[in-house]
């Protein structure tokens, strides 16, 4: 076993790289130990949180430990694999700094080969996610949603913004935070990410389908497959070259896409630290079935959904939908839905992530996507509503 302090300090440092905050429970504590040994603890501890040269990195390993040109290449080999640090940016790709838990150092830790390790971790972490609705009473619950619908207000201004309403462009000053944690990209928007970056493109497993892999449970009912994480930059970079992600071609990404965002999937988009306005590093192409962000958020975990929405639905003919729910399935957070007993299509503007499905998936043309950048955090919810 890991010293108890020494993983809680280095928890606290990774939990310092992003706004998401991870909090220190024994599945947690459990979960490093099972990932590190106490050299590889002490060293992460002693490189702090500021982001470094492999040159500093290296010279404060043989300060530490001594050894050999080949100790160190070896150790540092390992600390790539498991992604407890990525480059800083995609500009300063040089430094490496900590990786945030989650997002973060999880899904990279976790997107290559099924090891004994990494299946261990998975584990581990979805055990959390169980913790995480236990804690789903009426004081957590309301100190998380608090504190993270906040965020935007720790020193940030205002800002304006355009957006289209019923066919007219009008301006709005909007007291919107700059620093989701996510962003929700239709299909379109997402192309333009594949452009950015490239030939320096990679796929790589999905954590939260490697986990119902692992437990022999029912594949994702969607048909989306295990290989749906894309990356991109400087850390699709690290992961290819050790072993946690394939290369792709921009051919390649388009046709995946194409595929994901017809089963459903939603574009979940990671950052740097965590902060949308920062460079984009994954794609998580999640959906309702395996997605822990959003399947646990609906069995009543407390939210972690805070993205940056580009789009809304607007309804253009609702006198065609039928009723048959097909966009409630979709939906990740139930933000549409049709209510049978009141015959009546419902939209709660406020969940909605702008994901698209609920326009991609019906085949009545009731709805389609407008512009509507806005930052969203979706509330917790009651369990005795479940």
């Amino acid at each position: 076993m890991l010293p108890e302090k020494k993983v809680l300090q280095l928890i606290d440092m990774m939990n310092s790289m992003s706004s998401a905050n991870i909090p220190a429970k024994k599945p947690i504590l459990e979960m490093f130990d099972l990932a590190m040994d106490e050299k590889t603890l002490d060293y992460l501890i002693a490189m702090g949180t500021k982001p470094h040269t492999v040159g500093q990195l290296r010279n404060g390993y043989h300060k530490m430990y001594g050894g050999t040109k080949e100790d160190w290449e070896a150790f540092w080999k390992e600390i790539l694999v498991m992604a407890f640090v990525h480059p800083h940016s995609e500009k300063e790709r040089h430094l490496y700094e900590l990786s945030p838990i989650f997002p973060g150092w999880i899904e990279f830790a976790t997107g290559g080969p099924l090891t004994e390790k990494r299946a261990a971790v998975i584990n581990k972490f979805v055990e959390f996610w169980g913790v995480l609705r236990t804690m789903n009473v009426l004081p957590m619950r309301f100190l998380n949603d608090y504190k993270t619908a906040n965020l935007g207000k720790q020193g940030i201004p205002p800002r304006t913004s355009v957006y289209v309403s019923e066919g007219n462009l009008k301006e709005v000053a909007l007291n919107k935070p700059l620093t989701s944690e996510q962003q929700t990209l239709p299909a379109g928007e997402v192309y333009k990410l594949i452009e950015k970056y490239g030939d320096e493109l990679a796929i790589m497993n999905c954590f939260c389908r490697q986990y119902k892999n692992i437990n022999d449970m029912d594949p994702c009912e969607n048909g989306l497959p295990l290989e749906t994480c894309m990356s991109f930059g400087a850390i699709s970079t690290q992961m290819v070259e050790n072993g946690g992600a394939r290369r792709i071609t921009k051919e390649e990404a388009i046709e995946m896409l194409a595929s994901f965002e017809e089963k459903g999937c939603i574009h979940t988009t990671f950052h740097y630290a965590n902060n949308a306005d920062k460079d984009e590093m994954v794609i998580c192409n999640c959906c309702t079935d395996c997605c822990l962000l959003y399947s646990r958020w609906k069995t009543g975990s407390l939210s972690k959904i805070y993205t940056r929405a580009f789009f809304s639905p607007k309804m253009i003919n609702e006198s065609k939908c039928v009723g048959c729910n097909i966009c409630g399935k979709y939906c990740p957070t139930e933000a549409t839905y049709y209510d049978q007993k009141a015959k009546k299509l419902v939209f709660n503007y406020e969940k909605c992530i702008g994901c698209g499905q609920c326009v991609n998936q019906c085949k009545f043309d009731v709805r389609e996507m407008v512009k509507d950048e806005r930052d969203v955090f979706v509330k917790t919810k009651n369990p005795k509503k479940l």
